[in-house]
C-alpha cells in the first residue's frame, strides 16, 4: 500500500511539473489575446466593420493588430538596446516562471522548422590533419572563413565550434543534416556513402 501511495504521489508531482508551465502559458496567451481583442473591437466599431461582419470582426482586427505589432517588433529587434532589454526580460522570466526556458526552446525549435534555413547550414567534412571529421557548416563569409560545428558522437547537439578556412572543408550537397546527425548518433555508420 505504501508503494502504491508513493507512486501516486510521484505521479501527481510529475503531473504538476508538466501542467504548471502549460497553465501559465495558457493564461498569458489568454491575457494577450483578450488585450488585442479589446482593441480589435474598438477598431471594428470605428470602421463600422462590426455591422458588416458581426462579432467576428473583433477577432479579425485583433489578430491583424497582433500580426502588425509582431512584424514591426521584428524590425525593432535589430536595435542593440532592444536586444539587451529583451534578453534581460528573458532572464527575469526564467527566474520567476518555472518551465519558461523549456517552453521557449520548444517554441523556437518549432519556429526554426517553419523558417527556411540558410543554404550554409549544411553537412560538411572538415579536414583535421590526416583525416576528415563530419561537421555542420554554420556560416561563411566573403573573406574565405567559415564557422563549423563538430558534433561529439553520439550527441548531435553537443560538440565544438571552430572558425576555419573554406579550403579545409568539403561540402556534402547531396546529404541532409538529418542523415549526418543519424550517422553521428550511430558513431559514424554510413558516412562513407555520403556525397
Amino acid at each position: 500500500m505504501k508503494k502504491f501511495l508513493r507512486q501516486v504521489e510521484r505521479n501527481c508531482v510529475s503531473g504538476a511539473i508538466v501542467l504548471l508551465p502549460l497553465l501559465v502559458f495558457g493564461v498569458v496567451l489568454q491575457k494577450v489575446w483578450s488585450f488585442f481583442q479589446k482593441y480589435g473591437e474598438k477598431f471594428a466599431k470605428l470602421l463600422h466593420l462590426d455591422e458588416v461582419f458581426g462579432s467576428i470582426a473583433t477577432d479579425i482586427l485583433g489578430g491583424l493588430i497582433l500580426l502588425i505589432l509582431l512584424y514591426f517588433s521584428g524590425y525593432l529587434m535589430r536595435l542593440t538596446y532592444l536586444k539587451k532589454f529583451t534578453a534581460w526580460i528573458d532572464d527575469k522570466l526564467m527566474i520567476f516562471l518555472p518551465g519558461y526556458e523549456k517552453n521557449k526552446k520548444i517554441a523556437e525549435e518549432k519556429l526554426n522548422k517553419k523558417v527556411k534555413k540558410p543554404s550554409t547550414d549544411l553537412p560538411i567534412l572538415l579536414k583535421n590533419g590526416e583525416y576528415w571529421q563530419p561537421a555542420h557548416l554554420i556560416e561563411e563569409d566573403s573573406s574565405g572563413n567559415a564557422v563549423v560545428f563538430v558534433p561529439t558522437a553520439p550527441f548531435k547537439d553537443q560538440g565544438q565550434i571552430f572558425v576555419v578556412n573554406l579550403a579545409s572543408i568539403k561540402k556534402m550537397n547531396e546529404t541532409t543534416l538529418g542523415n549526418l546527425d543519424a550517422s553521428v548518433k550511430s558513431f559514424g555508420k554510413g558516412i562513407l556513402s555520403f556525397k
